[in-house]
């Protein structure tokens, strides 16, 4: 994607999506994330959710990557100076494919030199087209 060139204000891109494996679910919430809904199958049935549940945190970790590879900047990497208004919309389940939704809304400028750029990130399902979770990202811009 980075191929057709940088974002321009108002643009959006999607990621090419990746699938959130039911053995990585596990094993990562096993390290970062250790709660019953993400690591024991009796457990999760037992709790809030009914099920088990992939770790918000894994599938930030994974929209990351996402973003990464889908260059929204060109070359220009995305040093991250914020993350605003954070919201998971439902749980996501082991073995659900996802990608991440860029919007490049704004720029800003800080103090001193510093200029950022805006981008509206939503995680999708890509099953449903389901928005799963929204943030703001503040990225430094060159």
């Amino acid at each position: 994607m980075g191929e057709q060139g940088p974002l321009e204000i108002g643009q959006t891109i999607t990621s090419a999506p990746r699938r959130l494996s039911r053995q990585a679910c596990i094993a990562f919430a096993r390290e970062f994330d250790p709660q019953p809904m993400h690591i024991d199958e009796e457990a999760a049935a037992a709790g809030f959710f009914g099920t088990l549940t992939a770790s918000g945190w894994h599938a930030l970790a994974v929209t990351m990557r996402m973003a990464v590879d889908a260059r929204p900047f060109g070359d220009h990497p995305l040093l991250g100076a914020g993350v605003k208004e954070l919201r998971f919309s439902r749980p996501i389940l082991p073995d659900s494919s996802i990608a991440a939704r860029l919007t490049y809304e704004t720029t800003e400028v800080g103090r001193g030199s510093h200029r950022y750029h805006v981008l509206f990130v939503e995680t999708i399902d890509v099953a449903t087209g389901e928005v799963l979770i929204k943030q703001r990202w503040r990225i430094l811009s060159q």
